[in-house]
This record gives structure tokens, sequence and C-alpha cells, in this order.
């Protein structure tokens, strides 16, 4: 039960903060499928309204495959892996939002465009992976037996 959790859990939690905060800005009603593509907040809104199933179950395959193997190998092993895990994921996520940005980028919107895209998202990347994180650390946490010392004699 606890490994579908480590699956499932948070990937809903970082996609139903996004929905949430999607669903309930001001522009929700006004995103059309005609803004993808245009670099900004309002198109990457759209997109993630229009494809959130899609992208769902990506984080999900995602978790399964590559994350949660991860975690359980790496991450909670020692600080140094915790530490090198932690550069890598930041890494990653700015290679990826670098190419996607690039992507996207009309050159005559100038090159401080890219940069600003980049850095959005590079920060929703970081948050989604912080959030997921967490979670799989609070997931893993088990409360600690109760040793001897500490235990009170029963009368």
């Amino acid at each position: 039960m606890r490994s579908l959790l480590k699956v499932l859990l948070p990937p809903f939690i970082g996609f139903g903060a996004y929905f949430l905060a999607v669903r309930y800005s001001s522009v929700y009603f006004t995103l059309r499928i005609d803004k993808l593509g245009e670099g900004t907040i309002e198109s990457f809104m759209a997109y993630f309204k229009l494809f959130m199933p899609l992208l769902f179950v990506v984080a999900v395959l995602t978790q399964h495959l590559i994350v949660v193997p991860i975690w359980d190998r790496v991450f909670l092993r020692s600080n140094r892996g915790k530490f090198i895990s932690s550069l890598i994921l930041c890494f990653i996520c700015l290679l990826f939002a670098g190419f996607i940005s690039y992507c996207i980028w009309d050159r005559r919107s100038g090159v401080g465009h890219v940069i600003k895209v980049c850095a959005f998202m590079t920060a929703v990347q970081l948050v989604y992976w912080t959030v997921n994180l967490f979670v799989l650390y609070f997931l893993d946490n088990k409360p600690r037996p109760v040793s001897e010392e500490t235990e009170q004699p029963s009368e």
C-alpha cells in the first residue's frame, strides 16, 4: 500500500496545487487553445488546462519508473546522496526548461523573453519536485520504536 501511495500521492498533490492555481486564477475562463506557444503565463495555463489528464499520466509513470526507484536507492542513503541528487535534479529542471523555452522562443521577442520563460519553467518544475520529494519523505518517515530506556514501567 505504501508503494502505491509513493507513486500516486506526490503527483496528485503537485498537480492538485497547480490545478487550484490555474482554476481559481482570474483568466481561467478566457484561456484558449490559440494562445498556446506564445510563451506567456496564460499560454502555459491554457496548456495545463487542456492537457492535464495526459500530463498526470506522464507524471505517474515518471514517478513509478524513475523517481521512486531513485528515491529508494540513492536519496535515502546519505547526506552526500541527498546533496548530489538535489543538484542533479536542479540541473535536469534547468535543462528541460531551457529546451522548452528555446522551442517556443520567437526570436523577434529578444533574448530577455527566453530567459524569463526559462526562469519561469525552472521555478514551476522545482516547486513541483520539491513538493514531490517532501511528500515522499513524509511517506517514508516511519515512526521510530520507543526505546526501552524511555519507556515508563506499567504498573
